[in-house]
């Protein structure tokens, strides 16, 4: 596979992902009346980076930024890219003609670690989500969540393999 070809895949695998996790997650917030992420957080997170600062005591209490919101949610979207890209890292073209559940399961829970180590605790609530009002539901929704896209990623990938053999 070209480089061109793993970041071709990468990226439409990513974004079907991606797309899936929103999906579930707006459905999931229609249903239950649970409250969606908040990407501006995640975008403010972002830009201050620009200027050279990594760590908040709470990013919803830093001062906003311009196109937070669009930069939050570009983020998602190529954080799903990146994680396509592991995946692909370690199954290449085997997993795209024969796609497996357990690779993108061990994907989903193995990038649970970004968020627990590195965006909770940067945009102050923690690490694990430890200082949020419930650790233990902010913990469990992004474990859904990662497991969800690791779904999204697999059904991805079948499309794919569909795709592909129908050319």
């Amino acid at each position: 596979m070209t480089l061109l070809g793993f970041l071709m895949r990468a990226t439409v695998l990513g974004v079907a992902a991606t797309v899936f996790l929103d999906l579930w997650n707006l459905t999931r917030a229609a249903v239950f009346d649970i409250a969606l992420t908040r990407y501006e957080f995640i975008g403010r997170w972002l830009m201050y980076m620009l200027d050279g600062r990594f760590v908040h005591e709470s990013i919803r209490a830093a001062e906003p930024r311009a196109g937070e919101l669009i930069a939050g949610w570009t983020g998602h979207y190529a954080i799903g890219v990146l994680f396509a890209m592991m995946l692909l890292a370690g199954w290449g073209h085997k997993w795209l003609r024969q796609p497996r559940l357990f690779p993108v399961m061990l994907v989903a829970m193995v990038t649970c670690a970004i968020p627990f180590f590195i965006m909770q605790p940067a945009m102050g609530s923690g690490v694990l989500a430890s200082l949020t009002p419930d650790p233990a539901a902010a913990r469990m929704k992004v474990i859904v969540s990662h497991l969800v896209f690791g779904v999204g990623l697999y059904f991805a990938g079948w499309l794919w393999r569909l795709l592909a053999r129908a050319k």
